[in-house]
């Protein structure tokens, strides 16, 4: 199927992420999306060295503090490419950070973008992940102008499944053996959200 989009106003995706000079800090609530710092090492190890965070994720659980470290590295000089956006989830009341969200694999040309994102176990089930991508996706939107924000999941992950419905994205389909993680293969299920839809929640 072929649809004709207006492209009277469309925003120049690649010259808004040049002239970012920061991570935008976005607000919600109860949480904060900010940029990582030095400091975030020990919370982001305890994030993704934890098990339940990283069952269904595309690598194994961190086993060091350097692989922290070695994160805030990769994603300062991803900021810096502008090859990805990846915040760090904080609560509001304290600063403490207890997730991630990450926006990545832009393509400009086809105004598409990819989303990820983790939080901390002992704060599932708070709506705190739906509040923090919620944020992540209204300002891709509005600021980048994006058509189209895609995500992958293992279908085994009922619950990021279940968020990514909530916030309006539609099941596109199961990639068969797509991650090896360690010595198993996993497929990675497909999830989209077009602007037309994210407009239609509110």
């Amino acid at each position: 199927m072929t649809t004709r989009i207006d492209t009277g106003h469309r925003i120049d995706i690649a010259s808004v992420l040049a002239a970012l000079p920061a991570f935008p800090q976005l607000q919600g609530k109860r949480v904060r999306l900010r940029g990582p710092r030095e400091s975030d090492a020990d919370a982001l190890f305890a994030l993704f060295a934890d098990p339940d965070v990283m069952r269904y994720w595309s690598r194994p659980p961190m086993t060091t503090r350097g692989e922290a470290e070695g994160l805030i590295t990769e994603i300062d000089e991803g900021f810096a490419r502008r090859t990805h956006l990846n915040w760090v989830v904080t609560l509001r009341q304290d600063d403490a950070v207890i997730g991630t969200c990450t926006l990545f694999r832009f393509e400009p040309r086809h105004r598409r973008a990819e989303i990820g994102y983790s939080l901390r176990s002992d704060h599932w089930g708070r709506g705190l992940a739906s509040e923090a991508v919620s944020l992540m996706l209204e300002w891709a939107f509005r600021t980048l102008g994006l058509h189209r924000i895609e995500a992958d999941i293992d279908p085994r992950n009922d619950g990021s499944r279940r968020l990514l419905q909530r916030l309006g994205f539609a099941s596109e389909g199961v990639l068969r053996e797509r991650y090896f993680v360690g010595d198993e293969v996993s497929d990675t299920e497909l999830l989209g959200l077009l602007a037309s839809d994210w407009t239609a929640r509110s």
